[in-house]
């Protein structure tokens, strides 16, 4: 019976998982888009939710070191695409705003393995450090979207190279 139930729980964890942790042997596919289309017409044919998470892997009461993993998801309920646009070309834009996300979180890494090595230094300046590099990422998304026109411009977007 514990064997079963452990089954169940370990099964109702992959079936609603909602948010995909970026991997360079996994890309996207438009099954992983499940969120509502908006309601407002945009010139968007696909919307991809994607964040820079944080994981505490440790801490030390004795002498308050911090250990603090960085990563991008993509959240699947959040994320959409119109079932008419899908295509190849679609799915590989998509891609690399999740790409884009990865080498944000590797630079927000690199700030926090040299800055933050106590909890005091966390709880004092990790917001600032996140919120610095969350603008960039931020901003790095709404250019390559400007550039490749959302993903129609097929020439720029097969130049992009992260």
């Amino acid at each position: 019976m514990k064997f079963l139930n452990l089954i169940l729980i370990f099964a109702s964890v992959i079936c609603f998982a909602q948010k995909i942790e970026w991997n360079s042997e996994r890309k996207l596919t438009a099954n992983d888009f499940k969120g509502e289309i908006p309601l407002i017409k945009s010139q968007e044919a696909a919307g991809s939710m994607i964040t820079l998470e944080y994981k505490i892997i440790s801490t030390s009461i004795w002498n308050g070191k911090i250990k603090i993993n960085i990563f991008p998801t993509f959240d699947t309920s959040m994320s959409w695409i119109e079932p008419i646009s899908i295509n190849e070309s679609l799915i590989n834009h998509e891609q690399k705003h999740f790409d884009i996300g990865k080498i944000y979180s590797e630079k927000l890494q690199k700030i926090v393995d040299r800055k933050i090595k106590t909890t005091k230094d966390f709880n004092e300046n990790f917001k600032i450090y996140y919120d610095e590099i969350y603008d960039e990422f931020y901003k790095f998304q709404s250019d390559y979207d400007l550039a490749t026109e959302h993903g129609r411009n097929i020439e720029v977007q097969k130049n992009m190279i992260f």
